[in-house]
């Protein structure tokens, strides 16, 4: 038998395969964007795939960005009671990232924002975010309602919250979920006021997350 003919017959066999594969061993991606199509379970953060990004006015110049590179989540969901779900997340401010190099001018950066006057992550390394009220809107969106704690105050905030879709992962049989999400606090509000109005006290935070079911 020729290769070239053996390849072909291998190549026909795997979209046969494929074609034929039962439901748990579909091709991964979104499924359905029907929140309740989503399955009841406990859900964990898929750090590689998270993104905590946040904007501000710079001077009047630029809406300059920077984001948190250690974020963890997990939320609790039933379709039967999608009000009722609980999520939390917690972000290290020290792990700020100005994207301006890793050279000793970007790290100082980093460092600068992390520190003294700003975040000052050595005393307060943690920021939290806890839900306190699920408020399904119409299609894929929603608000969450929640307690966001920063620099060590802790505030009211509402997420405006879109549901991206429920599917499979490359495992058989595994679920995943993704969202996007977006909020904005004053950063003054939360004892951060260096440079306001110079640098805009108003912080936009745009998420990206996606989640496994545990």
């Amino acid at each position: 038998m020729s290769r070239p003919f053996a390849s072909k017959l291998a190549y026909g066999a795997l979209a046969v395969a494929l074609l034929t594969a039962p439901a748990a061993l579909a091709a991964p991606g979104v499924s359905s964007t029907k929140p309740a199509d989503l399955p009841a379970g406990h859900y964990v953060l898929d750090k590689t795939h998270a993104s905590v990004v946040a904007k501000i006015k710079h001077m009047g110049f630029s809406n300059y960005q920077f984001r948190f590179t250690k974020v963890d989540a997990s939320f609790d969901y039933d379709p039967k009671a999608p009000a009722a779900s609980k999520i939390s997340v917690t972000i290290d401010p020290a792990s700020v990232d100005t994207a301006t190099g890793a050279d000793a001018f970007g790290l100082k950066f980093n460092k600068e924002l992390a520190g003294d006057g700003w975040l000052e992550a050595n005393k307060f390394p943690t920021a939290t975010f806890v839900s306190t009220k699920v408020e399904p809107g119409a299609g894929q969106t929603g608000k969450v309602y929640g307690d966001f704690t920063l620099h060590g105050v802790t505030k009211p905030v509402v997420l405006d919250v879109t549901f991206n879709g429920v599917g499979s992962g490359f495992a058989p049989g595994s679920v995943k979920t993704g969202f996007s999400a977006s909020t904005t606090i004053k950063r003054s509000e939360f004892g951060v006021s260096k440079y306001v109005p110079l640098v805009g006290d108003d912080v936009q935070l745009n998420i990206e997350v996606e989640f496994d079911k545990k």
